[in-house]
């Protein structure tokens, strides 16, 4: 790639950045920046279905785009080359080149003289095709094709990044929702001890209005020495126990306590910190 073409890059990256709202408007920016770059008369980006073996017209841009969005089709044509291959495909002579299919132009009345067609791929997955469109210079070089893996590849990159934040986050809501719910007290702490969770079932056996959460887990010995003893020795000793009891004095009462604790994990497995989950047993 050319000092000129590393330039550019680098302004996509930056452009790419600004306009990482959310997966569609990655996407659209690759589309039309790209073009830009690119220097092409259109671009489409195509979502990619490997079990199907479909393609689906994600943004589209140049004298029919609007036409094509939402349109799918089985593989086929420089597109579906692309996806099946998971390769780039360059075609300069559409018109004499089998790996390109006249169906779209015949439908639309737009006529293809040249395409690149490169496959977005991140984390081991084929995500859709990025195809560029008629070359203003006439004929697209390799350079140009360097250029459009590089852009394509780190739009790929940031949109799965995206995604799996989305998934994170949604999981992360479901956890805090199936916490808050649980009809026994939980109280949970990150690997510096710092409280995280704090759910409504342990406000009310401990009968406090407080909100513990993002203090450290000393400040529960107010509440019961004993939790912190709970907590402490899952994160120290990595000990967790379960079915057993300890008394506590609750504005003037003694409560006993059924409990048992466990090391929390994230998604990957791996784990993020320590978990009480409680009973008032009192009156069994």
């Amino acid at each position: 790639m050319s000092e000129n073409r590393l330039e550019l890059f680098s302004k996509y990256s930056e452009g790419l950045a600004a306009n990482s709202g959310s997966v569609d408007a990655l996407w659209d920016f690759l589309t039309r920046a790209g073009s830009s770059l690119l220097g092409c008369h259109a671009a489409s980006f195509f979502d990619a279905d490997e079990v199907k073996k479909t393609l689906t017209f994600k943004t589209s841009i140049g004298p029919v785009g609007r036409d094509l969005t939402g349109v799918g089709f089985a593989y086929q044509g420089a597109a579906g080359d692309c996806a099946s291959t998971r390769r780039a495909v360059l075609v300069n002579d559409a018109e004499n080149d089998s790996r390109f299919t006249k169906k779209v132009d015949y439908g639309t009345g737009f006529k293809t003289k040249c395409v690149l067609a490169i496959p977005a791929l991140a984390g081991g997955k084929l995500l859709g095709v990025m195809e560029f469109i008629n070359s203003v210079a006439g004929v697209f070089s390799q350079d140009d094709l360097l250029l459009a893996q590089a852009i394509t590849s780190l739009t790929a990159s940031e949109v799965y990044i995206k995604k799996l934040e989305i998934t994170v986050k949604q999981l992360n809501l479901k956890g805090e929702s199936t916490i808050n719910n649980l009809s026994g007290g939980f109280i949970g702490s990150d690997l510096q001890g710092q409280v995280i969770f704090f759910n409504p079932k342990a406000k009310e056996i401990f009968e406090t209005g407080e909100d513990y959460l993002g203090r450290n887990v000393i400040s529960l010995f107010r509440l019961c020495p004993d939790l912190i003893n709970a907590i402490g020795a899952v994160l120290k000793q990595n000990k967790t126990v379960h079915r057993q009891e300890f008394k506590c004095s609750v504005n003037g009462k003694e409560k006993t306590i059924g409990y048992s604790s466990i090391n929390m994990k994230g998604v990957d497995g791996a784990v993020i910190g320590a978990g009480v989950i409680f009973q008032d047993i009192s009156n069994f």
